[in-house]
């Protein structure tokens, strides 16, 4: 038997005309137990990595492997431009695991243009969601 969908209830207006057309069917998730299973499984695979490690070489190994994620995770790219993390990919072995949203789904190769930087700054900096009123001389 197929488990029913939940669609989320829209709270907040969308701004289509910067961020694309949105439906709730896109943000809707099922309910399935072992999706929730298959997404907590890198969390405790992670957790009983370092736990191992605080084991067999005590809680400093741990602790620098945790600062040096940390660090790499930071690297960004300017807003709008898409981030790849490279070294954090090689720092956790990421790299050498090829999966399907390796190959499809890269956001460049929509058909829509996605937001312009502008506007994700906005976004971040929370400086408000009106669009700027823009008079042609």
């Amino acid at each position: 038997m197929q488990q029913q969908r939940a669609l989320p209830h829209l709270t907040e207006p969308h701004d289509s005309l910067r961020l694309g057309v949105q439906t709730l069917k896109d943000k809707a998730s099922v309910n399935h137990p072992v999706e929730a299973i298959e997404e907590q499984y890198p969390e405790k695979q992670e957790a009983f990595k370092m736990q191992m490690l605080r084991n067999l070489y005590g809680s400093g190994l741990p602790a620098r492997t945790q600062l040096d994620k940390q660090i790499l995770s930071k690297v960004r790219r300017l807003p709008g431009i898409p981030s790849s993390q490279l070294g954090l990919e090689s720092y956790t072995g990421e790299l050498d695991n090829f999966s399907v949203q390796s190959c499809i789904g890269f956001p460049g190769e929509g058909e829509a243009p996605g937001p312009d930087m502008h506007s994700v700054m906005e976004a971040q900096l929370k400086m408000g969601t009106k669009p700027l009123k823009r008079t042609i001389f």
